[in-house]
């Protein structure tokens, strides 16, 4: 109730509509540091037969980019059709599920065929809301030809630009079932249907994904998805907080900007729990600053999906004290691939910021090794062809690496801006904010980025979700 105006109903439904760490952005005045790629789709587009594939690691916002980018492009007399990739879902399944989504949707609202009501596909009928079992469909899906087939037919009557989005395509899991989408698209390419897919995967490569299908090269361009980059995270955060009229602290933005590592889902989800711990300000609040920063960031990491808190967990739980300084020192870094030597030295500054005594190179690189193992979390794994290098396996996991130690009062190195900025974290959370902190962040000082690590107490502050509380 204190910011300023806002009752609980309108602060989360306003938070709904500015951020999105729970669900894809649409729409592109919300999609920031993305107006290139975006431009990239459209033009590809243009190409009759051809469709995208977005690649890149987990979390940098494929999903947000697959949707806007086929929301701009689907005509607005029907939705665009999305279907999403599973464990259980195999190539029938998925054309089955485009099938009933088009041809069961409103239909006489088609503007290819106005004048019915009703579509029949191989003695399969649908009727305005009415859909046929997917079962049906399959039993008559026995070639790549029976599903262009049926797919020429729904880009026929469903919309003028028709366009598919096949999200988490990576989801799966059989490389035979994931091929067959090739050669939809080759067939579909050659016969002239005027459909097109908007694919989204976690992956390296698209032949990664997709598997060795060279004939469907023409039909199909890859687009890789980088991290964000520094002034589309600073945007993220500086316009959330202008939407709800709130100032925000500078060294906040940048160390925000530092620990995300350039995924939208952590700038989106840490902003999101700031907003919340201003409501709960017993003061009248006009600017997000260090206080909510970190008691926002503790809430964001209970929230923090388990398929990264796991592998966390499984690396420092039960171990020796160390165990989760070298862990930090991992992602103490702009860059992904790191010697042992450079992660060493992150070590040792971690140690002496936390008052222990460091164990021994020798050592430090015996639990290196233990991290490529899955007792421990198959945190990294090793670069190959260059020994003694390390990258995390899981590229947002060092995201979430990054908040748990500025959290216990240890600040890691990341990507840089230009203009750095200093700030300094309270050295505990639990009872509460140096005064310093506070003043510095409010006078607004900037000076060239130098990594000032706060004295931390002995022993882990571990934030993982354990009541309201925590």
């Amino acid at each position: 109730m204190t910011i300023l105006g806002f009752t609980r109903d309108d602060l989360g439904n306003k938070i709904n509509k500015v951020l999105s760490s729970a669900h894809p952005i649409d729409t592109p005045e919300k999609l920031k540091g993305r107006d290139e790629l975006l431009e990239e789709i459209a033009r590809l587009l243009y190409m009759d037969g051809r469709s995208v594939f977005i690649y890149g690691d987990r979390g940098v916002g494929k999903s947000s980019l697959g949707a806007t980018a086929a929301f701009q492009y689907q005509t607005s007399d029907k939705p665009v059709i999305a279907v999403g990739g599973a464990l259980n879902e195999t190539f029938n399944s998925i054309v089955a599920n485009i099938a009933n989504q088009a041809l069961g949707s409103s239909r006489t609202y088609s503007v290819k065929k106005t004048s019915n009501a009703g579509f029949e596909w191989r003695g399969l009928k649908w009727s305005l809301g009415r859909e046929v079992s997917q079962k049906s469909i399959i039993d008559e899906l026995h070639t790549v030809g029976d599903a262009v087939d049926l797919l020429a037919e729904v880009a026929s009557v469903y919309a003028e630009k028709p366009i598919m989005l096949l999200d988490e395509f990576d989801a799966i899991p059989d490389v035979a079932e994931r091929n067959l989408f090739a050669a939809l698209l080759k067939a579909l390419g050659d016969r002239g249907v005027n459909l097109k897919f908007i694919f989204t995967g976690v992956g390296r490569s698209l032949e990664q994904l997709l598997g060795a299908h060279l004939s469907a090269q023409r039909q199909i361009v890859g687009v890789e998805v980088p991290r964000l980059g520094w002034d589309a995270r600073l945007e993220i955060v500086t316009e959330a907080a202008k939407h709800f009229d709130l100032g925000m602290d500078n060294n906040v933005k940048y160390r925000i900007g530092i620990i995300s590592d350039g995924f939208p889902a952590y700038i989106h989800l840490i902003t999101e729990e700031m907003l919340w711990q201003a409501f709960d300000d017993s003061d009248i609040c006009g600017e997000l600053g260090s206080d909510h920063y970190i008691l926002g960031l503790r809430k964001a990491i209970g929230r923090v999906t388990m398929l990264l808190r796991k592998p966390y967990e499984d690396a420092v739980l039960h171990r020796d004290d160390e165990m989760e300084d070298v862990v930090w020192s991992t992602a103490d870094s702009e860059d992904t691939a790191r010697n042992v030597d450079a992660m060493y030295r992150s070590y040792l500054s971690i140690a002496e910021t936390r008052e222990r005594d460091p164990v021994d190179r020798g050592r430090y690189a015996e639990l290196l090794r233990r991290l490529r193992t899955t007792g421990y979390g198959a945190i990294l794994e090793s670069v190959e062809k260059r020994a003694g290098w390390y990258v995390c396996k899981e590229k947002m996991l060092r995201g979430y690496v990054r908040m748990q130690a500025e959290a216990n009062g240890v600040e890691l190195h990341g990507e840089m801006p230009s203009q750095r900025q200093r700030m300094t974290v309270p050295s505990n959370v639990r009872t509460g904010y140096t005064d310093l902190c506070h003043q510095r962040a409010r006078a607004g000082r900037v000076s060239r980025f130098k990594v000032q690590r706060s004295r931390a107490a002995r022993g882990t502050l571990l934030l993982f979700p354990r009541g309201p509380h925590n």
